[in-house]
């Protein structure tokens, strides 16, 4: 008698708890507000919304620090080359055979 009271407690409980984890998910959806001109131009045209918010064009070191760069117009991170330098020197044919 005692474990079918504790039983039905455990049940309540784990319905309990599932439908709260079912609303808090529910919930969540209304949290990204709807798109606007703004947000879209921020998106899609960041260098364009940084010149209307700071009235000048976007500088090589500031789109370096947004991400704004093409991966060719990207300085290779120091690490990188010097490994570059390390391999040529050890295995001269290693730039050549690829890889």
């Amino acid at each position: 008698m005692r474990t079918e009271y504790l039983a039905a407690i455990v049940i309540a409980a784990f319905v309990a708890g599932t439908g709260l984890a079912v609303h808090s998910i529910q919930s969540q959806a209304d949290y990204c507000p709807q798109p606007s001109a703004a947000s879209v131009t921020a998106l899609f045209a960041p260098c364009q919304t940084f010149d209307t918010a700071m009235g000048r064009a976007v500088s090589k070191p500031e789109a370096l620090r947004m991400g704004l760069l093409t991966p060719a117009e990207q300085p290779a991170p120091p690490a990188t080359r010097l490994a570059a330098r390390l391999a040529e020197s050890v295995d001269p044919f290693l730039s050549r055979s690829g890889g």
